[in-house]
């Protein structure tokens, strides 16, 4: 639920360039999460810093979830909120891909049918609607990627979420310092008398809060998938898109055509029936146990 309301914070930040929000999204992820690690999980925190694997891991990990949060800054601000949805509406299905592929998780027959009806949705709207999807896809992609690599290396969440995003803090800290000397950046602006004005605090605050912002869901999503399937946390992230595929109809307007419905609809109905199928095998296990 806090992804899928996400949208209306970030459309808040608007005038700002997306590079310059997504700087700041990761300082201040960073500024938060690494002194909370560091008082109550400070062992673990710096024994990851001593394993070469975990640097890796959590590296890639910390760069996918930079190119994530950037390609999703990016379609938010340029009124593309649907293509985020439809974009975290395939994550799931892709997940699953991710799933089979790397951690020989077995599909079932309703979960190949949902993955074909998703490829023929997303087929169809890059024939009628004259336009790859690039956006959805590529949002897909690096957070299937990105929760693939969490399950991958199986840390702690709270101190494998600080160091991932630690490790990618020099990058925008680097951002922050050179567009601070720059006549375009946001964050605390000067106005024309050489003063603070309340509009250039208020966008202060907002940057600093999308620190905060990001870094809550993530936890939440870090501890879950050590403990479930990655098969199961693909199924359960559908109510994020529909909350932002419904802001972006009915709050933002963005123009629904039936390029869009075509591939909605297929994919709702995949993932339906996987949800049916998730049901009906809960209930099966409880009923033996």
């Amino acid at each position: 639920m806090l992804w899928g309301f996400m949208p209306m914070f970030w459309k808040l930040l608007e005038s700002v360039g997306s590079l310059e929000i997504l700087a700041h999204r990761i300082l201040w992820s960073a500024l938060f999460l690494v002194p909370f690690c560091l008082i109550t999980r400070r062992a673990i925190f710096l024994g990851l810093f001593r394993e070469r694997r975990a640097v890796l891991v959590l590296l890639g990990a910390g760069l996918l979830s930079v190119i994530n949060w950037g390609i999703y800054i990016f379609a938010i601000v340029t009124a593309h909120v649907l293509q985020t949805s439809m974009g975290y509406f395939i994550n799931p299905l892709m997940s699953i891909v991710v799933g089979m592929l790397f951690f020989k998780e077995k599909l079932s027959r309703i979960q190949i049918v949902a993955l074909v009806l998703a490829a023929i949705g997303v087929l169809y709207f890059t024939v009628d609607y004259g336009s790859f999807p690039w956006l959805s896809i590529a949002l897909a992609a690096s957070f299937a990627g990105y929760g693939a690599l969490k399950k991958f290396g199986g840390y702690p969440a709270v101190p494998a979420l600080a160091m991932e995003t630690g490790l990618v803090a020099p990058l925008a800290i680097a951002f922050v310092v050179v567009a601070f000397f720059l006549p375009s950046h946001a964050f605390l602006a000067l106005d024309a008398s050489g003063s603070l004005s309340p509009a250039s605090l208020t966008t202060a605050a907002l940057l600093v809060c999308g620190g905060i912002l990001t870094f809550i869901p993530l936890l939440l999503f870090s501890k879950a998938v050590n403990g479930i399937p990655l098969s199961w946390m693909g199924f359960m992230q559908y109510l994020s898109p529909t909350i932002s595929f419904l802001l972006g109809v009915f709050i933002y307007h963005e123009a629904f055509t039936l390029a869009h419905a075509v591939c909605f609809g297929l994919i709702w109905i995949g993932l339906l029936l996987i949800i049916f199928e998730s049901m009906r095998n809960f209930r099966r296990h409880n009923q033996t146990s």
